[in-house]
């Protein structure tokens, strides 16, 4: 068997020869990174509440409230704020030529006259341009001393016998009114409240129709019955009768004024009036077609619109002298 044979290798020889194995930096270097890192972690020390409040509100940011001067809160939460007083809800005192005043219109020369059972008054527009009455919505209510309401009387209505009133009161203009009130209400001491209301303020009213959905309100005084005329509660025809006997107080007088009112109702678009003569006196019946006539007044009593809703009617009514069912 041949014999192996191996190669010669030399090995160095150099003895205490350096080997490196690491290095050192700068002394200088190394102390000016400790300084910085100290430094940070000093300023970080120092300003640490400030650092976490920063923080805080950034992670939770606060609800901002708006500032509305119009509205300022309260001092004192809990104490109710006084509402701002309602003129409607005012008494005055009754004497005589009593004024009350509003923006728009100054209601004056109040008086009740308990012998003939009326009330007058003066109103004059305190603006500078027409107002229409009706439109405005005033009403003079009468209470006793225990403020109990008596009647309540609509101010945009005629003088007694008297439908030329106009209900247009030119600016700065006055027009004085007349009108007939129960005898419990002619009053010489109570209260007088001026109050504007809405149709929104007026009870409902539920009339008891046939199946065409016709029905009607009678309306009367001492002389006249007038009965409203709707259709699914819609005001169509007005039906009024008056009726006087010659017995009555002013008879001559009365059946002058009414003779010539008829005449005039008959001379206008959708409305007939016929007056009947008979032993004991006279009565006149008009009859107005809402669909062809224009809002008017049939001696004492309001014709409407057409279409105007029973709770107008009996509310409106019942403040010019009527009752109403």
């Amino acid at each position: 068997m041949a014999k192996k044979k191996y190669k010669n290798i030399k090995l160095e020889q150099d003895e205490l020869k350096p080997i490196a194995i690491g290095a050192f930096e700068s002394r200088k270097k190394t102390s000016i990174g400790i300084f910085i890192i100290l430094t940070l972690f000093t300023l970080v020390v120092i300003f640490l509440p400030q650092i976490s409040e920063i923080v805080n509100e950034y992670l939770n940011p606060a609800t901002q409230t708006p500032n509305n001067p119009n509205n300022p809160t309260p001092d004192n939460p809990d104490e109710p704020i006084d509402p701002e007083p309602n003129v409607n809800e005012t008494f005055y005192d009754y004497v005589a030529n009593l004024s009350i005043e509003r923006e728009d219109i100054t209601v004056s020369a109040i008086n009740i006259d308990s012998t003939n059972s009326t009330i007058t008054y003066s109103i004059t527009n305190n603006t500078n341009s027409y107002q229409d009455l009706e439109e405005l919505n005033y009403y003079i209510e009468i209470y006793n001393s225990e403020r109990t309401l008596l009647e309540r009387v609509k101010l945009a209505s005629p003088s007694i016998s008297d439908d030329t009133t106009s209900m247009v009161i030119a600016g700065g203009a006055t027009q004085s009114f007349t009108r007939r009130v129960a005898s419990t209400s002619a009053i010489t001491e109570g209260y007088i409240v001026l109050v504007q209301k809405t149709t929104d303020d007026y009870p409902e009213v539920t009339l008891t129709g046939n199946s065409e959905g016709t029905a009607t309100l009678v309306c009367t005084n001492a002389h006249e019955s007038v009965t409203y005329s709707f259709e699914n509660s819609k005001l169509k025809q007005v039906t009024s009768i008056v009726e006087y006997l010659a017995t009555d107080v002013n008879y001559n007088s009365i059946y002058n004024s009414y003779q010539t009112l008829s005449n005039n109702y008959n001379r206008t678009n959708g409305i007939t009036s016929n007056l009947f003569m008979n032993a004991n006196g006279f009565n006149i019946t008009t009859i107005v077609n809402l669909e062809e006539a224009s809002r008017t007044y049939i001696f004492n009593a309001d014709s409407f619109k057409l279409d105007t809703e029973p709770k107008v009617v009996s509310f409106e009514m019942e403040a010019q002298g009527f009752s109403c069912n």
